[in-house]
């Protein structure tokens, strides 16, 4: 987008970049902003419309590599998947209906942007844009609304906050502005410039993975705490924990899955490589978290300690790393196991290993946290 700005405030150096600020949670802090609305409760999401500038025919300020609609799209992508993570994830955060004014590289309109938001219609209009001016010493954050003094406002100034914490690109503060899609728009909207594309050391910095995650999540965070929420990272998957047991022929069994634990439509399967070949198995799980010593290893699983049906690791011949145990774990067992939306659910694989006798023949792997969806 062409240049919009402010006098700068204040100067982070490249440093703070580089360091823990792109990879945290939020960096404000959980302060609620007064003037916001309160948090809906579950079963009423908030709709929210996310409009990537640009598109198509119009690509936005290009310069160091970067070519605006193209970033725009990719964070405003991750922040729906966030979005829609933080839905699932019940253990925090705020409910989300999402949607966007463009999923792919075409050429949307100004007006059709707006007209999408207000027949919807939209709680609140994101729209993401990157900025750039002729003169490369330009840089830094800014974020519009088309009042101050507003919702929109206070929308503004939050995620203005999460983003200057998680870049750490100079401030050059919030304003108002009379651009289409604030002006337009008959919800509460925001336009975020998150640094200059046409600037060296900006688009250094934006052009990271890290970035783009750390943007998308600035942006979650500040719209949570709109709604009077904690900024809160959702669960992304199953997330592996604990330390596997070292086998006989002297390989780590490694637990992991495929697929999502839902209670409607579950393809979530979960397996063991690097099992000793030819022996019995089978998945323990519990709802809790555990690291207690068990058989010269860990046991990973507690609360409630069940087990599933007997598999076999098959493999390569007897007595080497070549076996593999799995069981898929659709919605019939998710539910004839008494599963519940929301909860997290913690695994670990158990087989026989009897090379290791006369020390207990028992190989164990690493744990899995999962969690449940409806």
């Amino acid at each position: 987008m062409a240049f919009q700005g402010a006098p700068l405030r204040s100067v982070f150096g490249l440093a703070s970049v580089l360091g823990l600020a792109l990879f945290a949670t939020s960096s404000v802090g959980t302060a609620v902003v007064a003037s916001g609305p309160p948090g809906g409760p579950r079963g009423t999401p908030v709709r929210v419309m996310i409009d990537p500038g640009h598109g198509g025919a119009a690509p936005g300020a290009a310069a160091n590599g970067i070519v605006e609609k193209d970033i725009n799209l990719t964070v405003a992508l991750r922040l729906r998947e966030l979005l829609e993570l933080d839905t699932l994830d019940t253990s925090g955060g705020g409910e989300w209906d999402v949607r966007m004014t463009r999923e792919t590289d075409v050429t949307v309109s100004l007006t059709e942007r707006s007209t999408m938001a207000n027949a919807w219609p939209a709680d609140r209009f994101l729209s993401i844009h990157h900025n750039g001016f002729t003169d490369p010493a330009a840089d830094g954050t800014i974020t519009f609304s088309f009042a101050n003094g507003t919702t929109s406002a206070a929308l503004r100034d939050v995620i203005h906050q999460e983003i200057v914490a998680a870049l750490g690109l100079d401030d050059r503060g919030t304003a108002a502005a009379n651009f289409h899609v604030l002006r337009e728009t008959t919800m509460p909207a925001v336009l975020t410039e998150a640094g200059f594309l046409t600037s060296p050391s900006d688009a250094a910095i934006l052009m990271m993975p890290a970035s783009i995650e750390a943007q998308a999540r600035a942006e979650m965070y500040g719209l949570q705490r709109h709604y009077g929420h904690a900024p809160y990272l959702p669960t992304d998957g199953p997330t592996t924990y604990c330390t596997a047991k070292v086998a006989s022929p002297g390989c780590v069994p490694s637990i992991g899955s495929t697929g999502t634990a839902s209670l409607s439509s579950s393809d979530l399967v979960v397996y063991c490589t690097d099992v000793v070949s030819e022996q019995f198995g089978l998945l323990i799980w519990g709802r809790a978290e555990l690291n207690l010593p068990l058989n010269g290893g860990t046991l990973c699983v507690g609360n409630g300690l069940r087990r599933t049906p007997v598999q076999f690791s098959y493999g390569l011949g007897g007595g080497n790393c070549s076996g593999r145990l799995e069981l898929a774990m659709d919605s019939a067992f998710l539910n004839s196991s008494g599963m519940l939306a929301g909860e997290d659910i913690f695994c670990q694989w158990w087989f026989r290993d009897p090379a290791l006798y006369p020390n207990p023949p028992v190989g164990l792997s690493d744990g899995l946290r999962f969690r449940v969806v409806p």
